[in-house]
């Protein structure tokens, strides 16, 4: 029996990194070497591709000469790959659902990113935020907006909906063909990454929604998830149970070296083995714990009322400046705005 195919768009990007890095004169082994990510990640049906190998694959890629493009406008293609949402997505019984189903079910394409959905009135924007681009993700946030702009647009009941697209970074050489698929000029040298439209039906029935095959649908896309997190790699393991100390100790026990002793404890394993382990996966537990702190960091910042001051101290950062540090670092805007867009 053959495997699914659970490859991330990570993945697919990598391969088509790999293949143009090979045309412009690269050996095949530097994309390897450079990236961490190994031939078998590529290969295999279930090979993904972790936080380290993904930071430097988008750091990698940046090396590509303007003239060859690794993501393509026509994502039509991510819908194939990844048909189980796109079951989904395209079946709800409004748009907003819609919208809202996408964005849960991404962990199903990767979770090296993430969105924010802001509603005025009939006015919806998107934000998208890359992790690991340190020039702002723009490339990242095309592909995503496209996704997101095919789904709107199915859900159309009259004219096209017309999108309007900024853009972190300078306009690319194709940046014609990108207004085009919006349908308005997109702007460049943005302060964020930004897809916004005028959604007036969002709430209204889709004619063809198939009330009778939408919650098997949804179920078969749910349990897929639940079955990638489940199958975690051992540095997926650690990175959770880092957030579950971090989410029970308290701030004298959030710095790295006690985070270190009382996994090491938890995990009943030395410090050798846990590294030996960790390095087979080409990360670190330094690189696990600055994640796990991202990610709790925003959790703490989207579900909880603590002040900046608190989230900061609860994480083991010596000021409530450090931990607005660190965060700008991650992801590129303040923890406040990023509370404020929730």
């Amino acid at each position: 029996m053959h495997k699914p195919d659970t490859r991330t768009v990570s993945n697919r990007i990598a391969q088509q990194c790999a293949r143009a890095m090979q045309a412009d004169g690269h050996h095949p082994a530097d994309f390897f070497r450079q990236t961490g990510i190994t031939p078998a990640q590529l290969d295999q049906p279930d090979g993904r591709i972790g936080a380290q190998g993904h930071r430097g694959m988008v750091a990698y890629a940046q090396q590509l000469p303007p003239h060859r493009g690794i993501l393509e406008l026509d994502v039509t293609q991510w819908f194939a790959h990844f048909s189980a949402i796109a079951q989904v997505c395209f079946n709800r019984p409004t748009l907003r659902s819609a919208l809202h189903e996408l964005l849960h079910l991404r962990g199903l394409i990767g979770e090296f990113d993430f969105m924010l959905i802001n509603e005025s009135g009939a006015r919806i924007e998107i934000e998208y935020i890359s992790e690991f681009c340190t020039r702002g993700g723009a490339m990242q946030a095309l592909a995503n907006f496209r996704m997101l702009s095919l789904l709107t647009r199915a859900y159309d009941t009259g004219a096209a909906t017309a999108f309007q697209a900024g853009f972190v970074g300078k306009a690319p050489w194709f940046a014609p063909a990108i207004s085009e698929s919006f349908g308005a000029q997109a702007r460049y040298g943005q302060a964020r990454n930004t897809l916004t439209f005028e959604a007036p039906r969002l709430d209204l029935p889709l004619a063809q929604f198939n009330a009778m095959l939408a919650p098997h649908a949804l179920q078969h896309a749910q349990t897929q998830l639940q079955q990638l997190q489940g199958a975690q790699l051992f540095s997926a393991r650690v990175e959770q149970a880092i957030i579950g100390l971090l989410d029970k100790q308290g701030s004298t026990d959030a710095d790295g070296a006690s985070l270190l002793l009382a996994l090491c404890d938890d995990m009943a394993m030395s410090r050798w083995t846990l590294q030996r382990q960790l390095q087979q996966e080409q990360t670190s537990f330094r690189a696990l714990e600055l994640r796990a702190k991202s990610r709790e960091s925003r959790r703490l910042l989207r579900d909880t009322t603590l002040s900046l001051s608190e989230i900061g101290d609860r994480l083991g950062f010596s000021s409530q400046s450090a931990f607005t540090r660190f965060f700008k670092t991650q992801f590129e805007l303040p923890p406040a705005r990023y509370r404020q867009g929730m």
